[in-house]
């Protein structure tokens, strides 16, 4: 199944699961990216270093694969308990 078809199939309570997900997974891509800025900075005692700086681009490239993790962990579950409740 193509990409498009799948997105066409899903019910609006997947798409709202998937955008819940997505917005916990870009928070927690954040919380990674600071963890890694102060790696960084702790072990980086160069002055004349240029700063970590992280683009959106990184952001979503980090956040994706959290995106698929907490699916695969609570889709089914949270699809099921929110069809049962609306």
């Amino acid at each position: 199944m193509k990409f498009g078809r799948w997105l066409n199939s899903l019910t609006f309570i997947d798409h709202v699961i998937i955008l819940l997900f997505f917005s916990i997974s870009f928070w927690l891509a954040h919380l990674t990216m600071n963890g890694f800025r102060k790696l960084v900075e702790r072990t980086n005692q160069n002055p004349y270093a240029q700063e970590f700086r992280s683009s959106p681009l990184i952001l979503s490239v980090i956040a994706i694969p959290y995106t698929i993790i907490l699916y695969r962990i609570f889709g089914l579950f949270l699809t099921e308990l929110l069809k049962s409740t609306f």
